[in-house]
């Protein structure tokens, strides 16, 4: 069994983000997975344009629905930006959201957001192997191409995965794995992947970061995680397996009976704007909103993701994995 970061990242990664002054009325509460820099730059972007301010509490989205759960109908946050759709789906199944039309939203494609507006889809994200190839030329490994490749033994204790109990970017990647597998083949594909995964980490960023900085050689991970390294002039690229990869629509929503509704109205028509929307497409890959430039150029080979599987069987995937590798 692997060394899992569990409690004590898990409290590093809870932080208040910001706690903007101004009146009540215009400070909304709200709950998010995204990373601290997106969410500062939105953060201002959204009070320039609004007057609008909001206190962010950052969670894994795992730990983000344990929360939500444990807490509602009395949650501690008006409304959620960016989280998995799996989720968005369990909340409106179980009459937790509040239904809003934004106006901002009419030209985002139906497949997007709910017909009810109880939750809006705003990016997409997908998995990828983050790869340090100065430290795979090192060790004298092959570069994977594949999810196959991630078997051999040659890299045993070279690979770092996120734990799947708290990280949204590691459930996509076990619940795509069962969708290109199939479940039995897929749990017997995990346990021995297993056999050369040197760390679980709690967040799905965190693989990016050591494999970009030289702990490991190869990370299971999300896009943007990625190039946001490249950016930074890091030795890692980026590998889309050839078998697919899983992609999740990020979304947001305003909770049910949320305390200051009318600001978080607010916050949704920003996000669904074109001055929000451009502003995500600077930190993500791709944007649901239609005629908006991204920075994905090259097919990034999705599979037939069902989003509805992922929700439905979430607990027993889950609750099966945790049993077989912690």
């Amino acid at each position: 069994m692997k060394f899992i970061f569990k409690s004590v990242i898990g409290l590093l990664l809870i932080f208040i983000l910001s706690a903007c002054g101004g009146n009540d009325e215009n400070t909304v509460a709200l709950y998010t997975h995204n990373d601290e820099g997106e969410m500062q730059a939105f953060a201002s972007a959204l009070e320039e344009e609004t007057g609008v301010n909001i206190d962010i509490l950052r969670m894994s989205s795992e730990a983000s629905w344990s929360r939500i759960d444990a807490e509602y109908p009395n949650v501690g946050a008006d409304m959620q930006w960016g989280m998995l759709h799996s989720f968005a789906l369990i909340a409106t199944e179980e009459d937790m959201l509040e239904s809003y039309h934004s106006p901002t939203w009419d030209d985002v494609p139906a497949e997007f957001k709910d017909p009810d507006g109880k939750w809006y889809g705003w990016s997409y994200w997908f998995n990828v192997l983050a790869i340090n190839d100065d430290l795979l030329d090192e060790l004298g490994l092959d570069k994977p191409e594949s999810w196959e490749d991630l078997l051999d033994p040659q890299y045993k204790g070279e690979i770092v995965l996120p734990d799947p109990g708290t990280s949204g970017t590691a459930f996509l990647f076990v619940s795509a794995i069962m969708q290109i597998m199939g479940e039995e083949e897929g749990w017997e594909y995990l346990k021995k992947l297993d056999e050369n995964v040197g760390q679980y980490s709690q967040s799905g960023s965190a693989p990016a970061q050591m494999v970009a900085q030289g702990e490991y050689a190869i990370g299971i991970t999300w896009d943007q995680a990625v190039f946001d390294r490249m950016d930074e002039g890091y030795p890692i690229s980026a590998v889309i397996p050839e078998e697919g990869v899983g992609f999740d629509l990020d979304v947001a929503w305003i909770f049910k009976d949320a305390d200051n509704k009318e600001a978080a109205k607010k916050v949704i028509d920003f996000i669904g704007s074109d001055e929000g929307m451009g502003l995500a497409s600077e930190f993500r890959s791709m944007v649901t909103k239609p005629g908006m430039s991204a920075e994905l150029d090259f097919d990034p080979n999705f599979i037939d993701y069902d989003a509805v599987w992922a929700a439905e069987n979430r607990e027993r995937i889950m609750e099966e994995f945790q049993n077989k590798f912690n």
